[in-house]
């Protein structure tokens, strides 16, 4: 079986790695910014608070200024008299202060531990609290924008190199199955060629009895058939890839078509082979398509119930109405698919990575093919399984067409 390059584990360690640096940044950065935002209110409040200083400083000296004694002018003898000075009241005083500096104001008692009192000790200095608030808000302010920015970067980036992780995991998918694909072309190729050649030179050099040389015959046309199948498989996948896949429809009534397509597959497998049961509406059931194209998609679903089931087998194939719609289901009791596999089945080049079903002949474009088929014919098809080991069922919806008049 073949594996994943093994440089996806390390580009897997290399994104976590960078995911976990960045997150650890991001949060260095969310970490400063609120340091340094509290740093500044830290700041800006002493800043305030010196305002409040210079406030009792300004009120102090005005103070002074009115304890200060001089000489009576009018005085002969040149005797000081002491008076009591004529002080501003705290009124006039407190709006001095608060004309000066807004920040500051004057209350009867503390508010805070530190809070100084006039010097008089009529009052007290205080910072006023909306200062204090706005500063507090615009450093929040500051803090959520600078989260909201980083978060943003980091969904950014990361968003960024998981759409890039995701293409790469892609393209290295990608080339595996393409490197699966020439493995199995090769195999596919070589195989009937090898058989081919071996019966040539047997019927050339050998002198065979009439029934040997009709059973040679018959295994040379087998794998001159298979030839056949992968190149127009091949074809009809570079005419899909490129829109050049053209169909003719027509109407056509399902329900002898199918029999017919089914009974053919089963003899070519080995009659009796895919255990074939046919369950079709008793109604007369139409469509518009094409019925070579339609029956490769039948004749691909059929294959893979062949290979991927092991003796003895069960296919039942179903043909029914669902009011607008024609419903064929292909389903087995083979090997079954895994949940995970549901999504990528229909893909190019895409094989089930088990290691039983990789033993299994295929080039992973029957299914690719099936799905561009039905989608041209206006359908649809769809997988389910129970679970590994219990089989599968392949449906297909194409648009229902009503019974022709002159059928």
């Amino acid at each position: 079986m073949a594996t994943r390059p093994s440089t996806f584990p390390l580009q897997r360690i290399i994104f976590l790695a960078v995911s976990v640096v960045l997150c650890v940044q991001v949060g260095w950065w969310f970490n400063v910014q609120i340091r340094e935002s509290s740093r500044l209110m830290e700041a800006r409040i002493r800043a305030l608070r010196a305002t409040r200083a210079e406030a009792w400083q300004l009120d102090g000296l005005s103070l002074l200024s009115h304890l200060h004694t001089r000489p009576d002018p009018s005085s002969r003898t040149g005797v000081i008299e002491g008076r009591l000075p004529n002080l501003p009241d705290l009124e006039q005083r407190r709006k001095r202060i608060q004309g000066r500096y807004p920040h500051v104001a004057v209350v009867p008692a503390p508010i805070a531990l530190d809070d100084p009192a006039l010097l008089d000790g009529a009052a007290y200095l205080t910072l006023r609290p909306e200062p204090i608030l706005e500063l507090e808000n615009q450093r929040w302010h500051t803090v959520f924008r600078a989260v909201t920015e980083g978060a943003f970067m980091v969904v950014v980036v990361l968003s960024g190199l998981v759409l890039l992780y995701r293409k790469l995991s892609e393209e290295l998918d990608l080339r595996l199955r393409q490197r699966n694909f020439t493995s199995a072309v090769t195999h596919e190729l070589k195989t009937p060629i090898a058989s081919l050649k071996v019966w040539t030179e047997t019927l050339f050099t050998r002198t065979l009895p009439d029934d040997q040389r009709a059973r040679i015959r018959d295994l040379m046309e087998r794998d001159l058939e298979r030839l056949n199948e992968l190149v127009g498989n091949l074809l009809d996948v570079a005419r899909a890839e490129s829109g050049n896949l053209v169909i003719h429809p027509e109407p056509l009534e399902l329900e002898p078509w199918l029999r017919g397509v089914c009974e053919a597959m089963d003899h070519r497998l080995g009659a009796g082979a895919l255990g074939l049961r046919l369950e079709f509406s008793s109604e007369a059931i139409w469509t518009h398509a094409d019925p070579k194209a339609l029956g490769t998609v039948i004749e691909n679903l059929l294959s893979n119930a062949f290979k991927y089931a092991a003796d003895p087998r069960e296919t039942t194939v179903t043909l029914d109405g669902d009011g607008e719609d024609v419903l064929i289901v292909v389903s087995d009791l083979g090997h079954g698919l895994s949940a995970k596999d549901l999504p990528r089945l229909f893909h190019r080049f895409f094989r089930v990575g088990d290691e039983m079903t990789r033993q299994v002949a295929g080039t992973g474009l029957g299914l690719f093919l099936v799905k561009e088929i039905v989608i041209r014919h206006g359908g649809e098809v769809r997988a389910s399984s129970r679970g590994l080991g219990l089989g599968s069922a392949f449906t297909v919806r194409l648009p229902r067409l009503p019974r022709p008049a002159d059928a």
